[in-house]
């Protein structure tokens, strides 16, 4: 009872004058809880982990793609819904252009709103697991799951993979809470939230569309009546709530059609059809190896290092031990757990349909070894941790879950905390193997230097495009891993331009492998004066090379060595392009220019022939750094 007097409260069991912590009785209750304050704890650490991965990672490849296509862009219809090897993720290219136009290639920013997407990840797991199974401590196992698992760390540390994996996470795992909420007859509105989760999931990923499939299985197995058969709850789910379901269906037509649509529209070439043996191979190990060895906290070992960081590659000893302690969990709660096997059904659908043949379809064509990528089935963990609560615990409100008496409650708390504890030992040990593969130093070695570059050149350097170094883009990402696409952001506005269009100049620049500017060489054609020739032969006012092909492309450049008594101009055809050159005069020089044109055969026309022009030279290929390659 309180008693309001004069601005004051008395309350009652706390002698008038003392001092009272101003907590609310729900907000200290949850301090003194030692499921939560657990729960935190895990959460910490986990994060903790997950720092020391950022640091060593850094923007590369799609990265770079991503924040260079943002630059050529603006915030529009046509922006957000370009499909990118096979994605349709509006929400994930809107959250790149915000952040590249507040701070291009600022990794704090970026690693920090990654974080801070996986912290409210684990306080939100941590209420779905809260609200479907109570608390109690053997919900910290799976919290640690999700947490703690390796398959969730390269696409976590890696900006254009974290931002699909992350937020499909988050938003599968909020769909799941408003479901819960509304199966238990909290009203419709959690209904209406859970399909407006499901609509943020497909904006972030393909993936997403598999939600609605989820949160059917979940409600018809284990949220409405138990009793009946499985089937049999879901037609009378289905019938029970047409509408909303039926507002799922239409949500998911659309979804299909848009992307299909977009997808014909695309100018991305696919990767082709599946091919058999590559599929099976790349299911085989997906599913075989890199999931069940993840499961229990491994690979342990990685192989080969780069951008990215390596690919899992654990031992067979290691994938024995993982289907031996998955069989051994099958059987248990098999024997235990009514229902057991609905949860198991779940996860091995969603690996099925979300993981695995979205993976053929997009990689089955040729690259078998993308099995063994983690991100592949890291949204998989949170069916893996939701799964293995179904599988182990009653749901909240359920009756005769088990089948028999369940061993004595030391035994489980022994068995639980040896497990969770070798988990987390076998999760870290792996987590640090992985850290070690990362090469996120020489990517922000090669960016920091090339801001610095940009920043201090003056307003009229002439800069050529050449691709970024391996280390940073793989050569298969073509003309977006070319400097004047992936560093324009760095560059001040009229400077942007001037990188992405290249003028005929005598002091080209371009970027070497460590970021520096450097003069300007070519790697390809290149024939200069015969001994005893002064000049190259001229036939009708023109220096032919006829069995030169110009391949074109924003990657093309010639160069011409002369001399000229007074300023004077050539032109350069090749294919249709007719390109005026400014000679100056001087008694030996070398001019750059960019070659658009396509076709066979170069001419080069004098078009003064009294200037007195003496071309001693010609090169046309690949801009490079002098005395580098083609990187």
């Amino acid at each position: 009872m309180e008693v309001a007097k004069g601005g004051s409260r008395t309350v009652r069991g706390v002698p008038p004058g003392s001092a009272a912590r101003a907590v609310p009785p729900g907000r200290t209750a949850a301090l003194r809880d030692p499921v939560a304050l657990a729960a935190g704890l895990l959460i910490g650490v986990s994060l903790a982990l997950r720092v020391l991965v950022l640091g060593d990672s850094y923007f590369v490849e799609d990265d770079l793609v991503f924040v260079g296509n943002a630059y050529e862009s603006g915030l529009t219809l046509d922006f957000v819904t370009r499909i990118h090897s096979g994605h349709l993720m509006p929400g994930s290219l809107a959250l790149t252009w915000v952040l590249s136009r507040v701070a291009p290639y600022d990794w704090t920013l970026a690693a920090g709103v990654t974080l801070l997407a996986q912290a409210l990840l684990g306080v939100l797991a941590l209420r779905l697991l809260r609200l479907l199974f109570g608390t109690r401590p053997m919900i910290l196992p799976f919290l640690a799951v999700l947490l703690f698992c390796p398959l969730t760390i390269p696409s976590f540390g890696w900006w254009a993979a974290a931002i699909n994996a992350v937020p499909l996470q988050l938003a599968l795992v909020l769909a799941l809470t408003a479901q819960v909420r509304f199966a238990r007859g909290e009203g419709v509105r959690y209904g209406l939230r859970a399909l407006g989760w499901f609509v943020a999931a497909m904006a972030f990923s393909t993936k997403g569309i598999f939600v609605g499939f989820v949160l059917l299985g979940v409600t018809t197995a284990f949220l409405r009546d138990r009793e009946t058969g499985w089937a049999r709850s879901v037609i009378a789910e289905l019938r029970g709530h047409r509408r909303l379901w039926g507002a799922y269906a239409a949500v998911m037509a659309a979804y299909t059609g848009l992307y299909l649509v977009l997808r014909s529209l695309s100018a991305e070439a696919g990767g082709g059809p599946p091919v058999p043996g590559v599929a099976l191979e790349l299911v085989g190990t997906m599913l075989g190896r890199t999931f069940p060895a993840g499961a229990v906290g491994g690979p342990l070992t990685w192989t080969g290092s780069g951008a990215t960081g390596g690919l899992a590659a654990p031992s067979d000893a290691l994938v024995a031990v993982a289907w031996l302690v998955t069989a051994a969990l099958v059987g248990i709660s098999l024997a235990y757990r009514r229902r057991a096997l609905r949860a198991w059904v779940l996860l091995g659908a969603y690996l099925l349909a979300a993981d695995a043949v979205p993976t053929v379809v997009a990689r089955g064509g040729a690259m078998a070894v993308s099995g063994a990528e983690p991100r592949y089935v890291a949204d998989a963990v949170v069916m893996l941790m939701l799964c293995l609560g179904f599988a182990l615990l009653p749901a909240e409100g359920e009756r005769d879950a088990y089948r028999r008496p369940l061993p004595a409650g030391r035994t489980r708390a022994l068995a639980a905390v040896l497990a969770a504890g070798a988990y987390l030992a076998v999760s870290t040990v792996s987590i640090e193997g992985y850290r070690a593969t990362l090469t996120g130093d020489l990517a922000r070695d090669y960016l920091t230097t090339a801001e610095a570059e940009l920043a201090a050149a003056p307003d009229d350097v002439v800069i050529y495009p050449t691709p970024v170094p391996r280390t940073v883009m793989v050569p298969w990402l073509g003309d977006e891993r070319l400097s004047s696409r992936a560093l324009a952001p760095l560059a001040r506005p009229a400077l942007r331009f001037r990188m992405a269009n290249p003028e005929p100049t005598h002091d080209a620049k371009v970027f070497d492998r460590r970021g520096r500017l450097a003069d300007m060489g070519l790697f390809g054609f290149f024939q200069a004066v015969r001994p005893g020739e002064r000049c190259l032969p001229v036939t009708d006012g023109a220096v032919v090379f006829p069995d030169v092909t110009a391949p074109g492309g924003p990657a093309t450049a010639g160069s011409l060595s002369y001399s000229a008594v007074r300023p004077a101009s050539v032109t350069f055809e090749a294919g249709e392009e007719r390109l005026a050159l400014s000679l100056r005069a001087t008694p030996g020089d070398l001019i750059h220019f960019p070659v658009r044109g396509v076709g066979e055969g170069v001419r080069i026309v004098i078009d003064d022939p009294a200037a007195q022009v003496c071309l001693t030279g010609m090169a046309l290929g690949t801009p490079v750094a002098e005395g580098e390659e083609p990187a």
